[in-house]
């Protein structure tokens, strides 16, 4: 079962995620998306360090979601991939559109340089 809880840092909404994003996490994963763009917010920053999988639908929602923030002018990165996810999304090519870090530090200063 997937868990999230959104914080907010400056102008930036920093999502936590817990768990596997997969069939039955999905409308969670859409739930925190959607939650976490606001007028006031010019960078979504999600935290996998505790996601355990994802799927392939759950990859589809995230491509969706940084679609919707382009289009708004706001930025996206992800920080704290395990491995194996890292590996996928270095497959299917996501690491060359959303930006991906090791910290929530790095990923900060991502958005933050991207704005500039």
């Amino acid at each position: 079962m997937l868990e999230f809880e959104a914080r907010k840092l400056d102008s930036c909404n920093i999502i936590d995620l817990k768990g596997e994003i997969d069939g039955m996490g999905l409308e969670r994963f859409k739930k925190a998306l959607t939650g976490a763009v606001s007028e006031e917010c010019d960078a979504v920053v999600l935290n996998f360090s505790h996601v355990v999988f994802i799927s392939s639908s759950g990859l589809g929602a995230l491509v969706s979601f940084y679609k919707q923030l382009k289009a708004e002018d706001k930025q996206l990165a992800v920080y704290g991939l395990r491995d194996v996810i890292r590996q996928v999304f270095e497959i299917v090519r996501l690491n060359k559109v959303i930006s991906i870090a090791d910290s929530e530090a790095d990923a900060l200063a991502l958005v933050s340089a991207t704005k500039e």
